[in-house]
């Protein structure tokens, strides 16, 4: 456990504190603290006013740091709280301040996000990370490093002798860090996994052709709109030749041309959403990858030629028989043959569309697949039917005891047209005291199901009782009938 010597006589209990609010002024009242209003401060008199609220800068009062997450001792109240995972968001950081108090405090942090800050000195950012042994990862994101191409005199020695072995991760989007800063950051993190570049507005590759980086799985150069040439992806390939996985979202490549599929075959994901590509021929390249089991490909040109998001899916899928995972959503089996299905279906029947090979290949496996017949489902909107009068008794129409046949007999008078079915009941009966002159308030309205009438031999009958009901859901069909009932 660290301990440190500060000059406070009368300390105040050291918590988690709150976020540093660099640009106001907060003070307490006597044995408090004060917080001064600041432009830029460094890393350690952040670390203090965010995580040890009530410590002012380096006391003489010893208190405890403790790391959240491992084995902690007996807290006091003079214990300073750091989690493993490190977040100083927005808080104005320059510079590193004191590497010892770093390297005190800091001991056991593993992730360090420092986005949004004024870092704008690669040997503040050696400083800072360097006093941190355990840490894995790092996020320089939105800091100023445009002018971070070199290291000062004073750094070389150490960066000489002091590679940071631990580092996984390395963020650098929207930085605007040249590629000679990437390098010198690569070189002291050798063991780099994951690095993020994107939103710099690159225009080209400017890596040394001599040096290679092995360790590098994963690069993220998505929003980089001014990258358009393949020369420079060749580059990338060669500089991280065990690359595994490339995203490159929001590019300007326009193809994928033959001869740099070699280049990308060790590939096992690709992300190349909203590139300009107009040919399915690009697309169909990918076939040659022979590792590329994951793609992400969504707001291509080439896509806009079909209708749905469905039918954009499915003829990835069937074109990329090796792809088991597409924009980010799993494949099954099942949904593969529907697709290849749906998409041999798709090009009979536009029959004007030039056919691929992969089409004939599918139609091996499953056959000429024929287009679906189209069922409509949407309720009718007309319907011929006949009304008619009877001078049965009420009682006999609600017990639905008459016969088809009596009834057809008593009918005094009646009319055949057609109706809208998407009329409401209350209008339906407007209609039909217009047609016979009765006023609609003084009517009852049956409505007959002569199929279901002729097979059970008996009147199947139902009031229309509800005046919103529409008369599509009684299920009305050509050839069916209204009974009106003068009401006593």
């Amino acid at each position: 456990m660290a301990t440190k010597t500060s000059t406070r006589s009368n300390p105040t209990p050291v918590g988690p504190g709150r976020r540093l609010t660099t640009n106001s002024t907060m003070t307490t009242g006597g044995g408090g603290s004060r917080r001064k209003r600041i432009s830029s401060a460094s890393f350690v008199d952040v670390l203090m006013q965010r995580y040890g609220d009530g410590v002012d800068q380096f006391d003489d009062c010893p208190f405890e740091i403790f790391v959240l997450g491992g084995l902690s001792p007996h807290k006091s109240e003079k214990a300073l709280l750091l989690p493993p995972a490190l977040s100083l968001n927005q808080c104005r950081v320059q510079n590193a301040g004191s590497e010892l108090k770093i390297r005190e405090l800091c001991h056991n942090v593993e992730e360090l996000d420092l986005a949004s800050n004024n870092i704008i000195d690669i040997d503040e950012v050696y400083k800072i990370v360097r006093a941190m042994p355990n840490l894995r990862f790092v996020n320089l994101s939105q800091n100023d490093l445009s002018k971070c191409n070199r290291y000062s005199s004073k750094c070389i020695g150490s960066i000489n002798r002091q590679k940071l072995e631990k580092i996984k991760s390395l963020v650098l989007n929207n930085t605007h860090i040249p590629w000679s800063g990437v390098e010198l950051l690569l070189n002291i993190m050798p063991a780099v996994v994951d690095l993020h570049l994107s939103l710099n507005n690159y225009e080209s590759i400017q890596l040394n052709a001599k040096k290679t980086y092995p360790n590098i799985k994963f690069l993220y150069l998505s929003g980089n709109p001014r990258l358009c040439n393949w020369n420079d992806i060749k580059v990338l390939m060669k500089t991280f030749p065990k690359l595994e996985a490339l995203t490159m979202a929001d590019c300007n490549i326009e193809s994928i041309p033959e001869h740099v599929i070699i280049h990308l075959r060790n590939l096992t994901s690709i992300n190349i959403s909203n590139w300009p590509i107009n040919e399915w021929t690009s697309i169909d390249r990918l076939n040659n990858l022979p590792k590329l089991i994951k793609l992400r490909c969504q707001g291509l040109l080439v896509l806009n030629k079909l209708e749905t998001a469905d039918e954009r899916r499915q003829h990835l899928i069937a074109r990329l028989p090796r792809i088991t995972r597409l924009n980010g959503s799993d494949i099954s089996e099942d949904e593969r043959v529907f697709a290849e299905r749906a998409f041999i279906r798709w090009f009979i029947t536009n029959e004007s569309e030039e056919k691929p090979s992969r089409f004939h290949e599918l139609v091996e496996v499953h056959g000429r697949v024929e287009p679906l017949a189209e069922v409509d489902l949407s309720p009718p909107k007309y319907a011929n039917v006949r009304v008619i009068f009877h001078d049965i008794n009420s009682d006999q129409t609600e017990n639905d005891q008459l016969s088809y046949e009596s009834l057809v007999r008593q009918c005094k008078d009646s009319r055949s047209f057609k109706i809208d079915l998407n009329k409401s009941v209350r209008n339906f009966k407007v209609q039909l005291g217009s047609l016979f002159e009765i006023s609609p308030s003084n009517i009852r309205v049956f409505y007959i199901d002569t199929e279901m009438s002729g097979l059970l031999g008996i009147l199947h009958i139902e009031e229309l009782r509800f005046a919103q009901k529409k008369l599509y859901t009684y299920n009305v069909q050509d050839g069916d009938e209204f009974l009106i009932e003068v009401k006593c």
